[in-house]
């Protein structure tokens, strides 16, 4: 009897050690991240990992299916006025923050003119330029938006001043978020106390280290979510992160599968199974100049840079799950120049660019880029491949919080950068606007060419069809001559998730974390 207890004791501490933490039926949904997460505010978040994490707080009027149709989320129904200038919203009964107070159409037009607000500073505000008033919120000529209107307390209105064909998509993202007001004013920093409609409420975040949540008892969606609550380790190298996730210690990790690993768990059938394809959000990968400086106000200069990197080779470093760019508009985009061909490697010819330009020995610059793994890849190819013609490049990698706000707040120190976009909603317009218009909010280089804004402007006024497409191909052209960014490749990205976790990628929010549940 002493001996059969002792042998069960053993199993049983034997069973403790192996069996996988994830395995153990805790009904928490355990999460990994490389970076600190920056922001938890909707209006400020803009990355590939704060838009998730918000969404796991907050809900927009509406929402995206697969096929990114306009679903009802806080608004149960909408109506777009023939002319596209008038958008109007009914809320659906009883819907509430995660305090317990009803959310009502104030609250609606509270969220977005605080998005429009000069103050808040939001590097998504110019999604919503056409509502009408927008410009003079924006400009602190006005302290309220006039072109949105509380009609009754389920109903608001959206006026425009000119209509836009993926106004509908845009409601659906993060700065489409409803927020409360009680939130903001009550909050030190908004950004670390979040207070909207979303599927969890934050009980703890310690910086660097750790966020935990529990399940919003008010969310609008009887029944979910189905877990419990959530806890992300931040911190966590991205392969470390996969072998989290292998073993059940994690079930998804918020940045994309590392190229170092996807050759590896794509060739294996069971682990290929768990891989889970990005929805939407159509990628460009490119090098950002600072125009203002020299050498890099020499296109001569920009163009001899794009000859000497060798893009087959990125493609290589990818395992093929790229292709070369032609220019910065994806090719699954319409819109795309597709007689675009994408720049040869030319070293040799690099060369006698840049001694054309005064830099026969070549030069010496630094670049910015991000820790994240694949991003790294990408710039050391590129930075071998520069030296090659003399560009000597110092690579500075700084953790994504850091990285952008360095960008945002010094953009004089910049001279090159290594970064990605992913186009927010399939239309060519989220190329230009937020990374090459001069007042881009993403346009780290500060890049201004206002004959190709005006431009911009009237192309954008074109309803969706041959008409739009064949001027944004004409557009893609002009810059890809001009060259104010190189255009390296697109490339298809995964997540990759636990054994247990059933869980569908957004085209709206990337993870579809409300709904995700055990299998």
């Amino acid at each position: 009897m002493r001996r059969v207890r002792v042998l069960f004791l053993i199993a049983l501490m034997l069973f403790a050690v192996l069996s996988p933490i994830g395995a153990q039926d805790d009904n928490i949904l355990r999460i990994v991240t490389n970076s600190e997460i920056r922001t938890l505010d909707p209006h400020i978040a803009y990355e590939f990992d704060t838009w998730p994490a918000v969404s796991l707080f907050y809900r927009g009027l509406i929402t995206l299916d697969d096929n990114s149709t306009p679903q009802p989320a806080l608004a149960e129904s909408w109506v777009v006025s023939d002319d596209g200038l008038t958008y109007t919203f009914t809320l659906r009964d009883g819907i509430k923050f995660s305090n317990g107070r009803d959310i009502t159409a104030d609250d609606v037009k509270y969220s977005f003119e605080r998005l429009l607000n000069p103050e808040t500073a939001s590097p998504t505000a110019y999604m919503f330029a056409a509502v009408t008033g927008a410009e003079a919120r924006q400009n602190g000529e006005a302290d309220s938006v006039s072109g949105i209107t509380v009609i009754d307390p389920k109903t608001v209105e959206f006026k425009l001043d000119y209509p836009v064909s993926s106004l509908m998509l845009r409601f659906a993202l993060a700065p489409g978020m409803i927020i409360a007001k009680e939130g903001v004013e009550a909050a030190e920093n908004f950004g670390r106390q979040p207070l909207g409609a979303g599927p969890f409420v934050l009980d703890s975040w310690e910086s660097g280290i750790r966020m935990t949540g529990s399940r919003n008892p008010n969310y609008f969606k009887e029944g979910l979510p189905n877990f419990d609550g959530f806890d992300i380790s931040i911190g966590v190298e991205p392969s470390v992160g996969i072998l989290r996730i292998e073993s059940g210690e994690a079930d998804v990790s918020l940045d994309f599968v590392p190229n170092s690993d996807f050759a590896r768990i794509n060739a294996d059938p069971a682990l290929a199974e768990r891989l889970l394809p990005l929805a939407a959000f159509p990628n460009i990968d490119y090098i950002i100049f600072n125009t203002n400086i020299e050498p890099f106000s020499d296109q001569r200069v920009r163009q001899a840079m794009s000859m000497a990197i060798d893009r087959s080779r990125l493609v290589q470093l990818m395992n093929g799950r790229s292709v070369e760019a032609g220019g910065p508009i994806p090719p699954s985009v319409l819109g795309d120049n597709k007689e675009l061909v994408p720049q040869a490697y030319d070293p040799e010819g690099a060369k006698a660019l840049l001694t054309e330009a005064g830099y026969p020995d070549g030069f010496t610059t630094e670049m910015l880029v991000t820790t994240d793994p694949t991003q790294l890849s990408l710039a050391q190819a590129a930075v071998s491949d520069l030296a090659a013609i003399g560009v000597q490049v110092t690579l500075t990698p700084l953790e994504s919080a850091q990285f952008v706000d360095l960008l945002v707040n010094q953009p004089d120190v910049v001279q090159l950068v290594m970064t990605e976009w992913y186009l927010d909603y399939a239309d060519p317009s989220n190329m230009y606007e937020p990374l090459l218009h001069c007042d881009g909010s993403y346009n780290w280089g500060r890049y201004c060419n206002e004959e190709l804004d005006a431009r911009f402007a009237e192309i954008n006024l074109l309803p969706p069809g041959d008409e739009r497409w064949a001027a944004f191909a004409d557009l893609e052209k002009t810059l890809s001559e001009l060259l104010p960014n190189i255009f390296l490749e697109h490339r298809v990205n995964y997540y990759f998730t636990s054994e247990r976790l059933s869980i569908e990628s957004d085209p709206a929010l990337l993870l579809r974390f409300d709904t995700a549940s055990l299998k």
